[in-house]
């Protein structure tokens, strides 16, 4: 990977019918060992308005809705080996195993750090955009958001593009975020054979993840080192409309 991008974090987003989010609670999911027992909460779970919200001092976060899971896990620069967040997932789902689960979505989000706001900015505007007067309009700089849709034979990613600015403790620092959706449908002739599905695709969470940064490294940036010479737009027929 890219020593300026970074996946920042992985997160199973799994959609489901009448789940009760109350059920998700700390003491819940250690005594079943979805969690280590050892985990302590970075701070006091909430439970309001319909959702279950539980963070993690490890970087671990579980939030529940009446309509889905939603499981993420910060990355940052550690090794894709040590991500825990799909065999958590896999172990919520075995404990809850009479759940109508309906989809699962795999979504990264990685970073591309810039030295400045406006490198980053230009980057979206005459890497990405074919430069042109409708980007010349109003009284600030346009604001760029970008969203692709790519089909595989059993899913589809959406890809987000968006500038960002990250805050340090001792600075802010200028950024693109690439944020990926894999979307899976579930469909089985039984329930044991729907969850069973639903696990792999968690399990080869690794394989969504290697292709989104490919897609990245080898589509997106290859270049970007030039980036403020480049002319030639990734998308060159949005300047016509």
């Amino acid at each position: 990977m890219s020593k300026n991008l970074f996946l920042q974090e992985l997160a199973i987003a799994i959609a489901a019918k009448n789940l009760n989010p109350t059920v998700l609670n700390p003491d819940f999911l250690k005594y079943t060992g979805v969690i280590p027992g050892d985990w302590e909460l970075g701070r006091p779970p909430v439970y309001a308005n319909g959702i279950a919200q539980m963070i993690f001092s490890n970087g671990l976060s579980i939030v529940a809705q009446p309509n889905r899971i939603v499981i993420t896990e910060a990355i940052g620069t550690r090794e894709l080996q040590e991500i825990q967040v799909a065999q958590i997932a896999c172990q919520l789902v075995d404990k809850l195993p009479k759940v109508d689960y309906q989809s699962v979505g795999i979504n990264p989000v990685g970073l591309f750090m810039f030295g400045s706001d406006q490198q980053s900015h230009q980057y979206l505007c005459q890497h990405l955009l074919s430069p042109g007067s409708w980007q010349e309009f109003g009284e600030e700089p346009m604001q760029v958001g970008l969203q692709l849709a790519y089909t595989f034979k059993q899913s589809q990613l959406i890809l987000g593009i968006n500038q960002a600015k990250i805050q340090y403790p001792d600075k802010t620092e200028s950024a693109v975020v690439f944020s990926g959706n894999y979307n899976y449908p579930l469909s089985a002739n039984s329930e044991s054979e729907k969850l069973q599905n639903l696990k792999q695709i968690m399990q080869n969470w690794q394989q969504d993840v290697n292709n989104f940064s490919q897609l990245l490294e080898e589509r997106f940036l290859p270049s970007v080192t030039t980036v403020t010479q480049q002319t030639t737009s990734l998308f060159p027929n949005l300047a016509s409309l």
